[in-house]
């Protein structure tokens, strides 16, 4: 039964019994020192003019229940940039604290935290409290039991709204919209089996795409697989006579190089195994004389231009002469050091003698006086210290140490000489004997070919005649073993044969999973094709199941716009449901019944118009939830930019609204203030409302005001009729 409002009648009950009892924030957004609210009212207006908190005050409602702003979240320019603690308080952590009266009892709840995070507390009298997210599906399943919306949906779209975010709903995408509304609408058992058969028809189609994908590797294998069989048929075809071919290659085998011959004695041709053992000997063969002429070459250039080899009877000689040099020169070496000791010795006494005449000479009278001459001192000075160090035996000495000297000089160079020539006679004796050693290997694996190739023989098996021919030999190894190997395709028919039979085998077995594969593409086909079509007419289905639940609620959207009356002409709201690739829509649209014309509100209305367009709509998705949506409803400064009339008839609107959820208005116009006191004043016993006002703002957070409205009991409530379709 669709519902609409109704000013005729009385209920038993005019007002909805509060939800929230109290909130008490502290250190948030505006709120520097901590602030508590009574709201255990069935009605609350709160009001003040703008910058005074209010909007601070419904953020800490938002925050406390769902741990985020998303409305300041996308304002910020840098990513730490802190909003929910106040700026008064930075370094601490916000705290909002609220009271919940709910039929599960008394609920506590705790949030704190900042902009980087937050730690919801949900406590119950009697029982240890919860944290986090296990805090958090609490408050979800409390506060919606009846609902399978996330208590971030519910607030958003019938709980709260924030000025900020009036025209949110209208401004969505069409898709959003129709699921937001399939949803509150009940209709999400529906929705699932939509996304089931979606689903479904996804992986059948995906499964198709797989069947499809094979069935073409299989047409591909099945196509390599005949032209395999098809090759090897004319490959078998195509052989030539197999004695032919083996008495040519005997031939050829005979055909060596001069000094070599070839003994047919140690090779059989006859069977395959046999060919292939003697392709395979040749091939080794080849090896084994590369490597024996690698030997005979190391060996000859080891012996090119090495000249004589040193006798034992010369290198003993010349290590006699080593030591007979070494020995006059460490001689020559200990006379040279005395005659350097002695020459030290005798300067030294020389030059004392000097110092001591030149010690003498200021002594001297400045006359002779025996011949009463002048004496010259310096002079004096001078030939005596030339006496003292040109006498005879220093001259002799300065003459030994020259001569011992030279001694040494010519005992090392002859000294040194020596060495040389041992080291020249001990080198060319290694080369000698390396020489030697690679000769001996060269000899040994040369003469070891006669046993290791018996079905080549050489006229010699020395390295000067092998030298000359292994170059040729190595050659026509090597080609003997290609025309061997020519020799085994020719005699591999029963190969060829094998290769048929193998292709025809996997032709077979390729037939026979591609028509396999083909029946269950066809299968997979059918499948898909089915739950694409079951798909696409569970989209239509639920388009038309939804489109008959809104239609359920659509007197109650259209009594809502009408009692706010926002436009002369386009007086009555609906909205149009559709299917847009293969996902439902709604939109919505605002008509002039008396031209028929229909217009998107967003298109035609001004902002306080299709302001009112998204309150019709937000206040109808909340009441239509009835008991499985939430029990309040929070609405700030929903009638920005209204007439006269739009207020008049939003202050009668509030008035049903308290009967069924706790209602909570902000305004900052002090007639609406007014006019909603008097509206909402309570009219039945139990019944409260309550005046919150807003009347400053400086550092410590904002001043407030709170009061009780007084009861009048003559006037008639509005409320909620049910009539038949």
């Amino acid at each position: 039964m669709p519902l609409r409002l109704s000013n005729r009648g009385h209920l038993s009950m005019t007002f909805f019994r509060p939800t929230i009892d109290r909130l008490r924030i502290e250190a948030f957004r505006g709120f520097r020192d901590a602030r508590e609210f009574d709201l255990s009212a069935s009605a609350v207006v709160v009001t003040g003019p703008n910058g005074t908190g209010k909007t601070s005050f419904f953020d800490a409602l938002q925050w406390v229940l769902l741990g985020k702003i998303e409305r300041l979240e996308v304002l910020r320019s840098r990513r730490n940039a802190e909003y929910v603690v106040n700026q008064y308080r930075i370094g601490r952590k916000a705290s909002v604290e609220m009271d919940l009266s709910l039929a599960a009892g008394q609920v506590l709840l705790r949030r704190t935290g900042d902009q980087g995070g937050s730690t919801l507390e949900l406590s119950r009298r009697g029982e240890p409290p919860m944290f986090g997210e296990d805090a958090e599906a609490e408050l979800r399943r409390i506060l919606l039991p009846n609902s399978e919306l996330s208590l971030q949906s519910a607030l958003t779209t019938s709980g709260l709204m924030q000025q900020d975010v009036l025209r949110s709903v209208l401004e969505a995408k069409p898709t959003e919209r129709y699921r937001q509304l399939s949803t509150v609408l009940g209709l999400s058992v529906l929705e699932d089996f939509e996304d089931a058969t979606k689903s479904a028809a996804k992986q059948a189609s995906e499964r198709e795409e797989q069947v499809r994908s094979e069935h073409s590797k299989l047409s591909v294998a099945l196509k390599q697989a005949q032209d395999r069989l098809e090759t090897a048929q004319a490959k078998l075809a195509s052989r030539p006579q197999i004695e032919a071919v083996r008495d040519e290659v005997i031939e050829r085998l005979r055909a060596t190089p001069s000094g070599v011959f070839f003994s047919d004695a140690g090779v059989n041709l006859e069977l395959l195994d046999d060919v292939r053992l003697a392709a395979t000997a040749f091939g080794r063969a080849a090896d084994q004389v590369d490597s024996a002429h690698a030997l005979v070459r190391g060996a000859f250039q080891l012996r090119e231009g090495l000249g004589e080899s040193p006798t034992s009877d010369t290198i003993d000689a010349l290590r006699e002469e080593v030591e007979r040099s070494k020995a006059a020169k460490n001689a020559a070496e200990a006379l040279r050091g005395a005659a350097q000791s002695q020459l030290n010795a005798a300067r030294l006494t020389a030059a004392d003698v000097a110092k001591l005449a030149a010690l003498a000479i200021p002594m001297l009278s400045d006359d002779c006086p025996v011949c009463r001459q002048r004496i010259d001192r310096k002079h004096v000075e001078r030939e005596l210290i030339q006496r003292a160090e040109a006498t005879g035996t220093l001259l002799e000495l300065e003459n030994t140490f020259i001569q011992r000297a030279n001694d040494f000089s010519e005992a090392s160079t002859a000294a040194a000489e020596a060495s040389d020539a041992l080291a020249a006679a001990e080198q060319q004796a290694e080369r000698w004997h390396a020489s030697s050693a690679a000769v001996l290997a060269a000899t040994g694996a040369v003469e070891a070919l006669a046993a290791e190739i018996p079905f080549v023989r050489f006229d010699h098996y020395n390295t000067d005649f092998f030298g000359a021919v292994a170059g040729q030999v190595s050659e026509y190894l090597r080609g003997a073993r290609r025309i061997l190997h020519d020799l085994l395709e020719t005699l591999d028919r029963q190969s060829d044969q094998s290769a048929i039979e193998r292709a025809v085998a996997e032709r077979t077995s390729l037939q026979m999973a591609l028509a396999a594969a083909g029946k269950q593409l066809a299968t997979e086909t059918a499948r898909c094709q089915k739950l694409k079509a079951l798909f696409e007419k569970t989209l239509e289905a639920r388009v038309v199941v939804t489109e008959e639940r809104l239609g359920s609620i659509q007197p109650l959207v259209a009594d809502i716009f009408r009692r706010l009356d926002p436009h002369p002409a386009f007086k009555t709201i609906e909205f149009e449901l559709d299917t847009y690739y293969r996902r439902g829509t709604t939109s919505p649209m605002v008509i002039d019944q008396v031209e028929g014309i229909s217009a998107e509100p967003l298109l035609i209305f001004s902002t306080s118009q299709a302001n009112i367009v998204a309150l019709s709509y937000f206040i109808a998705m909340s009441l239509s939830m009835e008991g499985n949506g939430l029990p309040f409803l929070m609405l700030d400064d929903p009638v920005q930019s209204m007439d006269d009339v739009n207020v008049l008839g939003f202050a009668d609107l509030c008035r049903h609204l308290r009967m069924r959820r706790q209602l909570i208005v902000s305004t900052h116009e002090r007639r609406l203030s007014g006019l909603l006191e008097r509206k909402l004043a309570p009219r039945a016993e139990g019944s409260r409302t309550k005046i919150i006002r807003f009347t400053g703002w400086d550092r410590s957070g904002p001043t407030v005001d709170e009061r009780d409205v007084g009861g009048q009991m003559l006037e008639d409530p509005i409320r909620v009729l049910r009539r038949a379709i």
